[in-house]
């Protein structure tokens, strides 16, 4: 992962700094499916050497040597176009493009943060005023220097690095009249906490203590330098202004990212191969004349076990979808989803399979259906990051300039699809609707943007977080290689349409097909141990009795009976922040075992 070289100081005024050179080095390798969650644009990477951010993705489609490996990069999914208005999606670049561990190539990244910090002198660097052949040496004392671990950020997504200058000066100028003075950062008492922490102005010897630096208010005086790091000019929005307050984080704390993600199954008709052809060549196709299509596309697809009648329902469908595209609902892809996931009858397409499994007698109350999805084709799109919130409204760009896709990787894998029963389900919304109140007003007192909860959500994704810390310890699978995708909504006359959860893992590479979770659902013995044993333990925590009779926990209280020593699951398996969880919805509270779905 290659980086701008360090600016350096003009000769003839040491107070100037002069402009990036061209030459690059490579920092690090990353590999392409953290590209779309962990390390996407925006975030911050600690190499061996170097600590870099992550670079916009204004030049991921360029590549004048070799336009065809853009093409090969290319993702179509229909649903997930819809969802999130975009034509297609963009792999990231790799030496090896079939391996989850490929290696990235090309992808930009820049120094950040920007401030170099001694810690045997004490003094704070530039990263402009070093020389790139020995950026890694303190030109005072040779000790080694690290990134400074202080940046601040504000909600709307802008970051810079911490203003030392700006604080031992108390928000003034040094005294001294230099432009860009000397800054010391001591350890006082030869301690780990913050307050040892002292800055020195080596100029006018003025000094403050960084103790007060994460109060709420430290720099209210300061005003937002609107720096978007991750662009090539950092500044690029600077005229739209920003009123937020910044706050200091440490660099690699949590809050300072939080990517967004949208995936999508790859459903029929458009997880048929012909499809994803004539998706990918429709620019081409488009211009052929009506009775020249078919042999246009057998050109293209050469495989003569696809009838004639065949290739002309996937144009007309491609053609359809491309003429009257149109932005619906990420809740009306889940319903399409829904109901392909929901068919008795076995789906064979290129791209996704599935057939229906047996219900052990025991639970066959409590579910309509368990369908065995031994092929299916995930997309993950990254749409942007937040910092501070999770709040999306406040989604930072993830490119300079607009552009018609999003960075994407094309997952492959197997999974469970359990249906519930409707009617269950009511009669447990009937009985156990209220205590769900207080969990909503939370959701909108903390702006956290989710138009699908209701109470059968939280029953539903409780049950897909207990199920995989379960069936983990049967299936080969690790809990954080195991997905989820919750299908609930509740009708404007309130009436339960959809009920399910898929328990699915997928990667970019074989390792997600070892059949797994098929060889738990096809054997009912084994899934009704599964399922047993998840409400044995379900039903004891180490935290209780504080956990179980607890209704403010996780993100901004939106958990109630819900840890990490019971529910919470990795957040690469959850698909909601680990929020709008409740155990009790699944095995009931000591004084109200009504409140247990599986009472």
């Amino acid at each position: 992962m290659p980086k701008p070289t360090f600016r350096k100081k003009s000769k003839n005024d040491d107070n100037s700094i002069a402009m990036f050179s061209n030459e690059k080095i490579s920092v690090g390798d990353i590999r392409k499916t953290q590209m779309i969650t962990t390390f996407g644009v925006g975030s911050i990477v600690d190499f061996k050497d170097d600590t870099v951010i992550i670079a916009s993705t204004d030049d991921w489609d360029y590549n004048p040597n070799d336009i065809e490996e853009i093409e090969n990069r290319k993702i179509f999914n229909e649903n997930l176009s819809v969802i999130t208005d975009t034509e297609y999606f963009l792999m990231p670049r790799t030496t090896q493009s079939t391996n989850s561990f490929s290696k990235g190539k090309n992808i930009a990244s820049y120094v950040f943060p920007e401030k170099l910090h001694c810690s045997r002198c004490g003094n704070i660097y530039d990263f402009r005023e070093l020389d790139i052949k020995d950026r890694h040496r303190c030109p005072q004392c040779r000790n080694n220097l690290n990134a400074s671990r202080f940046i601040v950020v504000c909600a709307k997504g802008h970051m810079d690095d911490f203003p030392y200058d700006w604080w031992v000066h108390n928000g003034k100028q040094c005294p001294s009249g230099a432009k860009f003075p000397r800054i010391k950062m001591i350890n006082i008492y030869n301690r780990t906490d913050i307050d040892s922490l002292r800055l020195e102005c080596t100029e006018c010897k003025a000094t403050r203590s960084m103790v007060q630096v994460f109060s709420e208010n430290a720099l209210s005086e300061f005003q937002c330098t609107c720096k978007h790091p991750h662009f090539k000019d950092p500044y690029a929005r600077v005229q739209y202004g920003c009123h937020d307050k910044m706050k200091v984080r440490l660099r690699s704390a949590s809050g300072v990212y939080f990517p967004i993600t949208k995936s999508a199954l790859l459903i029929p008709p458009w997880s048929k191969k012909v499809v994803n052809y004539i998706q990918k060549n429709y620019g081409i196709l488009k211009a052929v004349e009506d009775n020249k299509i078919v042999y246009a596309i057998r050109q293209i697809i050469r495989d003569k076990s696809i009838s004639n009648e065949e290739i002309m329902r996937s144009w007309n469908a491609v053609k359809l979808s491309m003429e009257h595209k149109k932005k619906r609902s990420e809740l009306s892809v889940y319903e399409d989803e829904y109901s392909i996931l929901s068919k008795n009858e076995n789906e064979n397409e290129d791209n996704f399979s599935s057939y229906t499994a047996s219900i052990p007698k025991r639970y066959r109350p409590f579910f309509d259906q368990l369908a065995v999805v031994d092929r299916l084709t995930v997309t993950q799109a990254f749409t942007g990051f937040t910092r501070i919130t999770r709040n999306e409204a406040n989604s930072v760009a993830i490119s300079q300039y607009p552009k018609p896709w999003l960075p994407a990787v094309e997952l492959t894998g197997e999974g469970i699809f359990i249906r519930f029963n409707k009617e269950k389900i009511t009669q447990w919304r009937m009985a156990n609707s209220s205590r769900y109140r207080r969990m909503k007003k939370a959701m909108e007192d903390s702006k956290f943007t989710f138009e699908a909860f209701s109470e059968t959500y939280v029953l539903l994704h409780t049950f897909a977080h207990l199920f995989i810390r379960e069936i983990s310890n049967i299936c080969g699978y690790s809990t954080a290689s195991i997905r989820e995708k919750i299908y609930s909504e509740i009708s404007d006359k309130d009436e339960v349409k959809m009920c399910g959860v898929l328990i699915f893992v997928s990667s970019s590479d074989s390792d997600s097909s070892l059949g797994g979770l098929i060889s738990v659902a096809n054997n009912e013995d084994i899934f009704e141990k599964i399922m047993d044993s998840m409400l044995d333990r379900a039903s004891w925590c180490s935290g209780d009795p504080l956990c179980i009779s607890s209704m403010e926990q996780g993100y901004k209280n939106l958990n109630y009976s819900a840890c990490h020593d019971c529910t919470l699951l990795a957040e690469t398996s959850c698909e909601r922040f680990n929020c709008f969880l409740d155990r009790a919805s699944i095995v009931g509270l000591p004084n109200n075992q009504n409140l247990g779905f599986f009472k």
